[in-house]
Formats: C-alpha cells, structure tokens, sequence
C-alpha cells in the first residue's frame, strides 16, 4: 500500500496558535505594568505619610499629657531645633513646631509639620491646655 495519510480534520491547538497567545498574553501584562509600578510607589508613599502622621500625634499626646511652657520646645521641637526620628526601616523624619503664645492658663496652638528629605509628608494643628499655677492656701 502506498503512503496513506490521515486526511481527518486537524483540530486543537498548534505550535503557531500557542506561540501567538503567549504573544498576546505578554503584551497585555507589558501594558499593566507601569500600574503596577505606579501602585507600589503611592503604596510605600502612604506608608511614609502614615507614619509621619502617627508621629504627630503621638508629640501632641505628650506635649498633652504634661503642658508646661517651658519643656514643649523641647518635646516638638522648632524650627531652629527639630526633632528627627527614624521609622522601622531605618527612614528618617524631622519634625518641627510653630509654638503659639505660652502662658499659664492659657491655650496655646500648635502647628506642628513632618518632613522627609525636604519633602513635606503631613502637618498638624493642635491646642493645648496650660494649667495655670495651683492656688495655695495661707
């Protein structure tokens, strides 16, 4: 008998087709890339402000918790002393103050900002409440 070829239909897929659907499959992963990347940086950007923001919060709890006149410059920080702290991965923050009039008795209002490399990452008001000297008794 000579050469018989199977004439059937030729379904499936073949070494073209696949190689054309990887093709595409690329291309399309290619083009949500730069999201990808976009997400990642505003990810650890947040990260950045989150923590610069619990740090506020956490100078305007102590600066709270014992209001004296004389020791908030020193808990804030100014801008002719700032405050730097580094977070869990070893970035460092630095935070300052705008300290309004202090007197006991008083409110006192607080502007307090935190920056990273120049870059301003979140900001702050506050007021706080100076006791005023305990009345004594003769």
């Amino acid at each position: 008998m000579a050469n018989q070829r199977n004439q059937g239909s030729e379904d499936g897929l073949g070494l073209v087709e696949v190689v054309i659907a990887m093709f595409l499959l690329a291309l399309v992963a290619v083009s949500l890339l730069p999201a990808l990347v976009n997400g990642l940086r505003f990810s650890a950007q947040q990260s950045s402000v989150a923590t610069a923001t619990r740090q506020l919060n956490g100078l305007i709890d102590q600066v709270r918790q014992s209001p004296d006149c004389a020791t908030m410059g020193s808990i804030l920080g100014t801008a002719a002393t700032p405050r730097t702290f580094l977070d869990g991965h070893g970035n460092s923050y630095t935070t300052q103050a705008a300290i309004g009039s202090c007197s006991k008795g008083s409110t006192v209002s607080i502007h307090l900002t935190a920056t990273q490399s120049g870059n301003a990452l979140a900001a702050a008001d506050a007021l706080v409440i100076v006791p005023p000297d305990p009345v004594t008794s003769p």
